[in-house]
């Protein structure tokens, strides 16, 4: 039914979750998993910024951190194909442009992410993405403490 399922990561335990699911529904599915990070270039909020500050790492990386740090903690299946992308600009636009590039037919987002805009997220970036969304969108919510 899925042949590509397309996450977004933002390293909150709401996308920690969306990892787990959209991993667990790849390999059900036998689909290639594409992980896609956003830098939205906006200052980046803690823990982004302490981790960018402690280990002196720029902005790209911080983002690479994010893909690997998400795939780990969420325990992605093994023999899950796994892509890593990093996208520039407004998350939504993000997500919703790299589901057309990479034809992915299933977006998997968490319910809220990181930052001062956390709050705002099921209002913002997924909302946005279950409205434009041309293919299904699941909504993960997290479990446990975020």
């Amino acid at each position: 039914m899925f042949k590509t399922v397309l996450v977004a990561v933002d390293g909150s335990g709401h996308a920690a979750n969306a990892v787990r699911c959209a991993g667990d529904i790849a390999k059900t599915y036998d689909a290639t998993l594409v992980m896609l990070a956003v830098d939205g270039h906006r200052p980046l909020e803690a823990p982004l910024a302490d981790l960018a500050k402690s280990e002196d790492l720029s902005r790209s990386e911080v983002f690479e951190r994010i893909l690997a740090s998400a795939r780990i903690l969420a325990e992605v299946p093994k023999g899950v194909t796994v892509e890593q992308r990093v996208g520039y600009g407004d998350p939504a636009d993000e997500i919703l442009d790299e589901a057309g590039r990479s034809g992915a037919d299933l977006i998997v987002v968490g319910s809220r992410g990181l930052g001062e805009y956390a709050e705002l997220l099921l209002g913002s970036v997924s909302r946005k993405v279950l409205h434009l969304a041309k293919v299904p969108v699941l909504v993960a919510q997290a479990q446990g403490p975020v």
